[in-house]
C-alpha cells in the first residue's frame, strides 16, 4: 500500500473511530504531511526504512521557530509520535509485511522545563491589574487571569466555556478535556465575583462566556461566534498584561496552568489529587511539579537545621 493512502485511511480512522479533536487532526496532518513530503508520498509502507526516518529527522531539525531559531526539542516530539501512532495503526491493520516498528523511532528527550509559575507577588500584580481603561474589557480579562488561576484550565478549555456551562451558584462545573475526558473544576469567591461583575455589564444574550471587543453588527447572528474571545487573544493579553505589570519572566495562560498546580501542592494538596484537578491521565506527567516543591523543602531544612 502506498504511504499517502495508508495516511487517508488512517485519518478517517482518527474521524469516525477515535472521535479526535480537531486540533489533534490538525497537528497529526501537519506532521505526516511533512513525513510524506520528505520520503515520497507513493513510497510503499514496505520502503519505508530507518535511513527514511532521519531524513525525516533532519528536515524537521532545519524546521524553524517563529522567533527564527530552531525548534524546541518537544516540538520536534510533535513531529515524531504522530508517526510513531501511525506505524502503530498500519501494524495493528497489518497493512504491509515487512514493516518497521514504530519503537524504532525514538524520541528526543525534552529540554528541562521550567514549571515553577508565578511567585506570590508576580501572582499579585498580575490579578490586580487594571489594564484597559474600558470597564467591561478589564473586568473580562481580570475574570480571565482568576479563572485561568484557580481551575488550572487549559487555554482551549476555557475558550470553548459558554454561559451555560459554568455554575455559579454551585461554584463548580465540568469540562472536556484531552481525550475527550470529562473533569469537574471548582472557582474561588473572588472568580465567582469578577464574573459576576464581568456578566451583568454585558447587554448581549451570546452563550460565548467570554467575548471580544469588536462590535460587529450582524442581524443573523443568534449564537455570537463570530464574537467568542479566541485563544490567541487570550495568549497576547496575559503576555502584555505580564510585560505592563514589571513580570520580567514570560508570562502565559500554560505559566498560571503551573502556578494552580504548585500553588496547590505547596499548600500539602496531594499529587493525586492534583492529578485529578489538572485533567492529566498520568501521574507521571504531574510529578514534573514535585522538584518545584521539593526545593522549597529543601530551603526548609536548611533554614532550620543548617549549623545545629
Amino acid at each position: 500500500m502506498k504511504l499517502s493512502d495508508a495516511i487517508d485511511r488512517y485519518f478517517r480512522n482518527l474521524k469516525n473511530v477515535r472521535n479526535a479533536s480537531a486540533y489533534t487532526i490538525r497537528n497529526y496532518a501537519r506532521s505526516l504531511n511533512l513525513f510524506a513530503e520528505t520520503v515520497g508520498e507513493n513510497l510503499e509502507l514496505e520502503k519505508i526504512s530507518l535511513e527514511k526516518i532521519d531524513d525525516f529527522r533532519d528536515r524537521i531539525f532545519e524546521l524553524q521557530s517563529r522567533h527564527g531559531g530552531n525548534i524546541s526539542r518537544s516540538t520536534q516530539n510533535l513531529y515524531l509520535v504522530p508517526v510513531r501512532a501511525f506505524l502503530k495503526f498500519c501494524h495493528q491493520r497489518d497493512l504491509a509485511d515487512p514493516l518497521i516498528s514504530p519503537e524504532k523511532i525514538e524520541l528526543v528527550r525534552p529540554d528541562p522545563r521550567d514549571v515553577s509559575g508565578l511567585n506570590l507577588d508576580e501572582l499579585d500584580r498580575l490579578r490586580n491589574f487594571f489594564g484597559s481603561k474600558n470597564e467591561q474589557i478589564s473586568t473580562r480579562d481580570r475574570a480571565i487571569v482568576e479563572m485561568l488561576f484557580c481551575t488550572g484550565l487549559r487555554i482551549s478549555e476555557l475558550c470553548a466555556l459558554n454561559r451555560e456551562n459554568v455554575n455559579l451558584k454551585m461554584r463548580e462545573f465540568s469540562v472536556i478535556g484531552k481525550g475527550k475526558k470529562i473533569r469537574t473544576v471548582f472557582l474561588t469567591e473572588r472568580a465567582i465575583e469578577l464574573l459576576e461583575n464581568y456578566l451583568d455589564l454585558r447587554t448581549d444574550n451570546f452563550p460565548p462566556l467570554f467575548l471580544n471587543a469588536r462590535q460587529r453588527k450582524n442581524e443573523f447572528e443568534t449564537n455570537g461566534e463570530s464574537r467568542r474571545l479566541s485563544c490567541t487573544a487570550i495568549e497576547v493579553m496575559i503576555r502584555d498584561r505580564g510585560r505592563f505589570c514589571g513580570i520580567t519572566k514570560p508570562v502565559t495562560p500554560h505559566v498560571l496552568r503551573h502556578t494552580f498546580a504548585t500553588t496547590l501542592l505547596r499548600g500539602g494538596a496531594d499529587l493525586r489529587s492534583v492529578q485529578e484537578m489538572l485533567g492529566h491521565s498520568s501521574i507521571s506527567t504531574t510529578q514534573i511539579y514535585t522538584h518545584v516543591v521539593n526545593a522549597d523543602l529543601k530551603k526548609t531544612h536548611a533554614k532550620f537545621l543548617e549549623g545545629k
